[in-house]
């Protein structure tokens, strides 16, 4: 839809294909979905990597700019790979805006950047989006309407980074004297001015919801489990462990003693749902310390 939107604003005049070129680049970054073919744990440590990046992601736009030029008579290179650009581009851009990261910068770091700002599948853009898409099917000022909506959306998000500020400041002040090693406020799908909080002060997280209506409650310490020789092994002979470790800023660590050894799990605090195990890396560690099993799924 977004892709759609650019065209309609004015970029399908550029080239023949230009509109075609817009939805294709609008999505090219995740072809890195492929990665899955070899199972969830290859899937995370390659998702959202150098299909993504500001290296990746240009090469990716030139290939489709090359690809359609040769295949559509009439087309304009210049026209294609602009259109190209700006379909990865926005792609990038709208990832960073979520919960779930993005490694922008590989290959020079492989660290997940994220801005917090959105949940990982908006309705409101959604709506804005297609609401856009709508009513320009029935009015010959589509050019206007496709602004407008793009526009809205860059408002909405600009909003929300207000607000997501507005969050962060209010559960600093709850944790005010307390050393933070980092700290989050994590987007509502649906409600903008509700916000879950995040905070790692080194020996314990402290997590709870903020709303920027009114009063809060306190934000509640969870006391991080001491980390044990099978622990230490999962982690140096691990290779799940090692790749949800590296995704995961948040990571909350349980042992479970079975006849085959130490059951080592990690979850990550950012997707963590009542009820519901998501987002779990499992490495079973036998008594001799060699890695047994090992896991990892959303």
């Amino acid at each position: 839809m977004t892709g759609l939107a650019l065209a309609r604003a004015g970029l399908s005049r550029t080239s023949r294909g230009a509109t075609l070129a817009l939805v294709l680049a609008s999505n090219l970054p995740d072809v890195d979905l492929v990665t899955a073919i070899r199972g969830a744990t290859n899937y995370l440590e390659h998702h959202r990597g150098f299909s993504h990046s500001v290296v990746g992601a240009p090469l990716l736009a030139l290939a489709l700019a090359l690809l359609l030029r040769a295949t559509l008579r009439g087309s304009r290179l210049t026209g294609l790979l602009l259109c190209s650009l700006a379909g990865v581009a926005v792609h990038v851009l709208m990832d960073l805006w979520t919960s779930y990261g993005t490694r922008v910068l590989v290959p020079f770091d492989r660290r997940f950047l994220t801005w917090d700002l959105v949940f990982i599948v908006d309705p409101w853009i959604l709506t804005l989006l297609l609401a856009s898409l709508v009513v320009m099917r029935r009015s010959p000022q589509s050019a206007q309407i496709a602004s407008a909506g793009l526009g809205l959306v860059l408002a909405y998000v600009g909003a929300r980074a207000v607000l997501h500020q507005q969050a962060l400041d209010q559960a600093r002040a709850q944790l005010s004297g307390r050393e933070l090693m980092r700290i989050a406020a994590l987007p509502s799908p649906i409600d903008p001015f509700a916000w879950r909080v995040l905070a790692d002060t080194g020996d314990a997280y402290w997590t709870g919801d903020v709303s920027l209506r009114g009063r809060s409650a306190p934000l509640l310490r969870r006391e991080k489990q001491h980390e044990d020789e099978a622990v230490l092994r999962a982690r140096e002979k691990s290779e799940v462990a090692s790749v949800f470790l590296s995704f995961s800023t948040f990571p909350w660590l349980e042992t479970f003693r079975t006849e085959q050894g130490t059951e080592v799990v990690w979850r990550d605090l950012r997707f963590e749902r009542p009820g519901r195990a998501s987002f779990e890396a499992r490495v079973l560690v036998g008594p001799d310390g060699a890695i047994r099993s090992q896991r990892f799924r959303f």
